[in-house]
């Protein structure tokens, strides 16, 4: 039986599977639903298999016509009571490896080699892989952490509201922006913040991106305190490198990175480059190596 390769990047707000075959030849590449352990295993499976899918049945392929080796970089792996529940579930593959979505983004970002990563979308995190070694700043979670995340970008949206319209900040249209969503009611906003997760945060993130863009002065000032914080994940990689005559190179991931670049300091900016490969190829990476001995 042939062999497949399967690399998933797993979000809080979306996931993202591509399929090899073992000549290297590319079955697709799709996108489904989250897959952040941390707030559902069963969702963060559903999602996957919703792509593994979406890929194999156009195919007239399934798992069961061949031997299926998946490598997985999922977010909420740092909490580990959720990343050995999710490792103890059934699954339908012949070998499985499962690491952070950080970690499999810096693979593919840097095509296997060093260098190193911020992620900036749902959640915030810092990853870099030099010398066979990892180091992760950040990406403890959210409340906690993920400090300049879009989940953080729509707390902060939020709390300014509240803040508006009980006259502790002037109105501003990002804040008029976000009353309206709620019909004009506040107390909508606590019933919604009573329940939302960091997947639910950040479905704001779009209205202080786009109130930035048109001059609000409250919104520019969260993107520049976004900036700080992403910043503060550089300096301390900054701090792990091992060699400081060759720097490493890094790369933006997330949704939101396109907007937060021009606010982030020059020391980092100056060292950016594209991403070579996305996160699930690096997810693929990550899986050969495994099933190679490498």
């Amino acid at each position: 039986m042939q062999h497949f390769f399967i690399g998933v990047d797993g979000g809080a707000t979306k996931c993202t599977v591509a399929i090899e075959d073992e000549s290297g030849a590319l079955l697709g590449e799709v996108s489904s639903g989250a897959a952040n352990i941390r707030n559902s295993i069963e969702q963060s499976w559903d999602s996957i298999y919703s792509c593994i899918n979406k890929i194999l049945t156009p195919l007239s392929l399934s798992l069961a016509d061949g031997y299926f080796h998946a490598g997985m970089g999922l977010a909420g792996c740092e909490v580990q009571s959720a990343y050995e529940a999710f490792l103890q579930s059934n699954h339908a593959f012949k070998t499985l490896k499962v690491v952070s979505d950080a970690h499999t983004a810096c693979l593919g970002a840097h095509n296997g080699q060093d260098g190193a990563i911020i992620i900036v979308g749902t959640g915030v995190v810092g990853f870099q892989l030099q010398q066979g070694q990892a180091t992760r700043v950040s990406g403890w979670g959210f409340p906690l952490d993920d400090e300049g995340s879009g989940a953080w970008l729509g707390l902060q949206a939020l709390k300014m509201t509240v803040r508006m319209v009980d006259q502790r900040l002037p109105h501003s249209s990002l804040t008029e922006a976000v009353l309206a969503h709620f019909e004009g009611n506040p107390h909508h906003i606590v019933y919604y913040a009573h329940t939302a997760n960091s997947t639910a945060y950040a479905t704001f993130a779009p209205f202080v991106i786009e109130h930035a863009k048109q001059g609000d002065a409250l919104a520019v000032q969260l993107i520049q305190q976004a900036a700080h914080a992403i910043d503060e994940v550089a300096f301390a990689l900054f701090r792990a490198e091992k060699s400081s005559t060759t720097p490493l190179a890094y790369a933006l991931v997330g949704g939101i990175t396109t907007f937060i670049e021009p606010y982030l300091h020059q020391s980092l900016r100056a060292r950016l480059h594209p991403c070579k490969l996305s996160p699930a190829k690096g997810a693929i990476q990550l899986i050969k190596n495994h099933v190679r001995g490498i």
